[in-house]
């Protein structure tokens, strides 16, 4: 085994200050009744989701409210983006979004919001892993900068210099649940193509289409692919493949960045992908469209 070490310059950018800070405020409208503005702002490349956003591109941003026996809400969620025009749908923002309900209290006695942000970063290029973050909120109160209580956000952690790994045989259902070695792939083919993807990524669906004439040209030279999806709803991971196309031995333990085979290589964003020869050696890392098949024309001596 070949061990490779990869630098994660790109990576600790993001790990350090997260693109996506979050400012809440309420303010008193009418007896016992507030209007409540949570406001997101976000860095340049990346940009979130709107909520509920259908089409499996991108995970809607989603909020949860703690249940408060003083609180009634008395309007839905609704949304605005910074670069918003009236009457406009955007499939994403790219500068920050403004969140805004109505509520209204039983008492007037005093009253904390406490709710879970669940919403994910992309940038034309790839994903962060989907963040999930605890806050209150004291009604009545001015504009607060975000402070989690709790942040379940793999990107929050800290992943300075280089990581080392090597690769390795696994077993991993596929989407009919039944276990598959990689090695039986891996050791028929004279080259494969790993690829970690999920059905709401942009980036890894662009890609993954890319990849299928240069599967079909090269499947019978001895090419092949095992894509490992971090989908964690197996109907949807589904649906995407079947939609794009994919010819390919899809497998997934439907855990997300929590797979354990995830976590042996360090995807701490997607689409992420290893090229292996047949001895288990990795012979490149990120690499897709016009440059992987340029690398595999070498490879093949074409």
């Amino acid at each position: 085994m070949l061990l490779l070490a990869i630098c994660q310059l790109a990576f600790s950018a993001f790990a350090q200050n997260h693109p996506v800070s979050w400012e809440f405020s309420s303010k008193q409208t009418g007896p016992l009744t507030y209007e409540v503005k949570y406001q997101a702002e976000v860095k340049a490349p990346y940009h979130i989701y709107p909520q509920g956003r259908g089409g499996g591109m991108g995970m809607p941003t989603e909020f949860l409210f703690e249940p408060n026996d003083n609180v009634e809400f008395s309007s839905e969620l609704l949304e605005r983006g910074v670069e918003q025009h009236d009457g406009e749908h955007l499939s994403h923002y790219a500068k920050g979004v403004t969140f805004t309900h109505t509520l209204k209290l039983r008492s007037e006695k005093k009253t904390t919001l406490a709710f879970t942000i669940k919403y994910m970063a992309c940038t034309n290029q790839m994903c962060l892993p989907p963040s999930k973050k605890q806050f209150t909120l004291e009604l009545g109160s001015p504009a607060q900068n975000a402070v989690a209580l709790k942040s379940d956000d793999p990107a929050d952690l800290s992943r300075k210099g280089t990581i080392s790994f090597q690769y390795e045989d696994f077993v991993m259902p596929d989407v009919e649940g039944k276990e598959i070695s990689s090695k039986d792939i891996t050791s028929k083919s004279k080259y494969t193509f790993i690829d970690f993807w999920a059905s709401w990524c942009s980036p890894c669906r662009s890609q993954g289409r890319e990849l299928i004439p240069i599967y079909q040209n090269y499947k019978p030279k001895g090419f092949d692919v095992i894509a490992i999806s971090l989908d964690t709803d197996v109907k949807v991971w589904k649906k995407a493949i079947q939609a794009d196309g994919y010819a390919w031995v899809n497998l997934s333990d439907l855990k997300g960045f929590d797979s354990a085979l995830s976590k042996r290589y360090h995807i701490t964003a997607i689409p992420r992908n290893l090229l292996i020869d047949q001895k288990g050696n990795i012979v490149a890392i990120d690499i897709h469209g016009k440059e992987l098949e340029a690398k595999l024309a070498e490879l093949f001596k074409i």
